[in-house]
């Protein structure tokens, strides 16, 4: 069917509008971890009002996830049911509330703990709702791209922090100013979240279900149109795979269809292997979040800007660095197959798992060592984030997106993101325990915490590379069959 003069016009209105939606998105993610940032970059001064042990460290920088994660689930569900902007922009409106409480003076450390945990519950609408909406405004080969660049949230989120909290709190002359500075951005995005018009529900699937079957149709002896009523024939004409066309809101579908949703979910063998790979990025993840500046501040003797600075350097830095380059290699890799897109991400894993490991086995004299290369772990192993959401785009349908980030989000935190702070946090002080007897008491916290992260870390990202490979085996034909149910639909 031939373009009229005004097409050309519509395609550049609709990539405008993916990428302003693209964008709003990213820059609410960054600040999501922004936000969860902040106790980390302060955690000494935390740990020294308070009087926590690193365990109890762990526990507070576990609060929010837990909560989260149990949340993330019936929230999934929720954005498949309504609006995903509604979704993620009143969750940025909640968490952005609870930062802003988590600053207010004279908090004990109760009141602390439970500002945490809301800012958990607003962020777990968040993944969900935002995974399935990108999934709607690019095709899959794209879909790597796409999520990188929200996922770049996660590094620049974590590089401002690092570059701002430690002066505002010095500046201020309170660790709580961040936490009010924090809030201000985030009820401008929300509100502007809020008034984005959304793409049609599975449009992308359902053009690339439609060309699979038009080039099947098209085969010598297989016939010469479509059929009537199938998904190729009701799409329309413009099938470049590119398109966010907007459509009308489907109709809710009842709690019984999302329980049968949900059930449908878990029957798809993939999504095993995306928690576990998930599950362990964020036990190593988490634990590099919550405790490298401490450890740079005890073990190395930095000082508060200095040592966020430097987390600045190997966290954000490297982290931007690996999700602009991975996103095209992964993208690139989809274009052959779904399975070869996971293996790829797999790969990187194992190569975060070995870095990670020499670099956190450096001496207090060698901080370049402990930089260089925990940054390239780091580096290597954030390039799963920009495979995880669309592998698991590649295999559920558009209808049950939201519910399935959410198993993922919330399974893979609850034992990934809660685990990794407690796990690191409980063996550093065993650690500790075991040699104060024969070192100074802030000797043996050093220590103990350094030894704890050489092990917790490593560990985290060779499990993520495990579950990635699972995935990989059974990635194409989990997609082959929710691409061929898109077209019988």
């Amino acid at each position: 069917m031939a373009r009229t003069s005004a097409e050309p016009d519509v395609q550049v209105s609709r990539h405008t509008r993916a990428g302003w939606i693209l964008t709003l998105l990213f820059v609410g993610n960054l600040l999501n971890f922004y936000d969860r940032q902040l106790p980390s970059i302060v955690l000494e001064q935390i740990k020294a009002e308070y009087a926590l042990d690193d365990a109890q460290v762990g526990l507070l920088a576990s609060a929010f996830v837990v909560v989260g994660a149990i949340a993330g689930i019936p929230l999934g569900m929720l954005a498949d049911r309504y609006a995903r902007k509604w979704v993620a922009g009143i969750g940025l409106l909640v968490w952005s509330a609870f930062t802003a409480l988590g600053g207010v003076k004279g908090l004990g450390f109760g009141a602390f703990f439970w500002t945490r945990v809301g800012v958990g519950v607003g962020e777990a609408s968040y993944g969900p709702a935002t995974g399935s909406l990108i999934s709607d405004l690019y095709p899959s080969d794209r879909r790597s791209r796409a999520n990188a660049i929200f996922n770049m949230g996660f590094p620049v989120g974590l590089l401002l922090s690092f570059l701002t909290v430690g002066g505002i709190a010095e500046a201020f002359d309170s660790w709580r100013a961040p936490f009010l500075v924090a809030a201000v951005p985030g009820l401008v995005v929300a509100i502007l979240i809020l008034l984005i018009k959304e793409p049609a529900r599975g449009q992308a699937d359902r053009d690339e279900a439609a060309r699979a079957e038009a080039e099947r149709l098209a085969a010598p002896g297989a016939g010469a149109s479509l059929p009537i009523g199938s998904a190729a024939a009701t799409v329309g004409p413009d099938l470049t795979g590119d398109a966010d066309a907007v459509g009308p809101a489907p109709i809710p579908p009842s709690p019984a269809a999302h329980r049968r949703a949900l059930a449908t979910v878990l029957r798809i063998k993939s999504m095993y292997g995306l928690i576990i790979g998930f599950a362990g990025y964020n036990f190593a993840a988490y634990a590099v979040g919550t405790f490298l500046t401490p450890v740079l501040q005890r073990y190395y003797g930095l000082d508060l800007v200095p040592a966020a600075l430097t987390s600045g350097v190997v966290i954000g830095v490297t982290g931007l660095i690996g999700l602009l380059l991975g996103g095209r290699v992964l993208d690139r890799a989809a274009r052959r197959s779904a399975s070869r897109r996971v293996l790829t991400a797999a790969v990187f894993l194992v190569a975060a798992a070995v870095f990670s490991v020499i670099g956190l086995a450096a001496g207090q004299d060698s901080l370049w060592q402990l930089v260089l290369f925990l940054g390239l772990g780091y580096l290597f192993g954030i390039i799963y984030l920009a495979a995880y959401v669309p592998a698991v785009t590649d295999v559920v349908a558009p209808r049950s997106r939201s519910t399935a980030i959410g198993v993922v989000y919330a399974i893979a935190l609850l034992l990934g993101g809660a685990g990794g702070p407690l796990v690191t946090g409980a063996v550093s002080d065993s650690i500790n325990a075991s040699r104060a007897t024969d070192l100074a008491s802030d000797v043996a916290a050093a220590q103990g915490l350094q030894a704890a992260m050489m092990i917790v870390v490593p560990i985290g990202f060779a499990v993520a590379a495990l579950g990635t490979f699972l995935v990989a085996r059974f990635a194409d034909a989990d997609r082959a069959r929710m691409l061929a149910e898109e077209v019988s639909a």
